[in-house]
């Protein structure tokens, strides 16, 4: 699920967030399920994604979660469970609308470089896809009050956005000498249809590399990937969507896979999908 409800951000927008929490949020929804869980949440790696320091992402993980935007857990030594609150697609409704995150480069050095309030303004224009058009006088006093800025500041934030051409801007004067603005969005940050992921495809991988991450050394000489997809394809299932700790639940069965085989004097034990199926089974019962 790479999606993010305009409810989520107008939470984002409201609670201003600061650069880099927005820069966190837009990197790790990508990897979400349809519950709004990141079931691995690895601390390097958002670090080089996003440009912090390991104090700065526990900065962002304590601010983010008093503000009530995530709930977090601990799953493993380096990795924690990350829920955005508020943005389950379980019940498959669509219809409040919402920002597909892996159909645009949000990482984009251009992009992160830009001011907290610039990258808000951006995220909720997307879903005006015909754009917005109103008077001049009207937009600063619904922008300021909804932003929580001055105009001053709600200028500087459109200029910037105006200058890398993320979003076009133009003011006419109407009939009645009112000055009118169309703004209207546009494409330079959207990825082509090839680069678009398919809806699992992130959270997949996110298990695949905190399997690799905890018991990298347990796995076979051959048919690696092979296995740790299999491995991943488990938190994918019907079942196992109902489960907000299936990561925790994973790794407990990789765990127990692992001692059933030393129990049975397999010399060197190795991830079998197979088995740790039959562990996982079981602790779903």
């Amino acid at each position: 699920m790479n999606k993010l409800k305009n409810s989520y951000i107008d939470k984002m927008v409201s609670l201003q967030l600061s650069s880099k929490e927005i820069d966190f949020i837009l990197y790790i929804a990508k990897f979400q399920n349809e519950s709004g869980i990141i079931s691995s949440v690895y601390y390097k790696d958002v670090c080089s994604a996003i440009s912090i320091s390991i104090q700065k992402f526990y900065d962002i993980v304590n601010s983010l979660r008093k503000k009530g935007l995530i709930s977090t857990e601990k799953i493993s030594r380096a990795d924690i469970c990350v829920i955005l609150n508020g943005n389950s697609f379980y019940d498959k409704d669509f219809s409040a609308g919402y920002l597909n995150v892996a159909s645009m480069d949000l990482q984009n050095q251009k992009f992160c470089n830009m001011k907290a309030g610039s990258k808000l303004l951006y995220l909720y224009m997307q879903r005006f896809v015909q754009g917005k058009h109103m008077l001049v006088k009207s937009f600063y006093e619904s922008f300021c009050k909804l932003f929580q800025r001055t105009k001053k500041s709600i200028q500087v934030y459109l200029h910037e956005l105006k200058e890398n051409y993320y979003l076009f801007i133009s003011k006419k004067r109407n009939r009645a000498y009112n000055y009118e603005m169309t703004i209207k969005n546009s494409t330079v940050l959207n990825k082509s249809q090839l680069d678009i992921p398919f809806e699992k495809d992130g959270f997949i991988e996110n298990i695949k590399e905190l399997i690799k991450r905890n018991f990298g050394k347990a796995l076979p000489e051959q048919n690696q990937d092979k296995v740790l997809n299999d491995i991943a394809g488990l938190a994918v299932t019907k079942k196992a969507g109902t489960y907000r700790n299936i990561a925790i639940l994973i790794l407990d069965a990789v765990k127990a896979s692992l001692l059933q085989q030393k129990r049975e004097k397999k010399q060197k034990p190795v991830l079998n999908a197979a088995l740790i199926n039959m562990h996982l089974s079981k602790s779903m019962y």
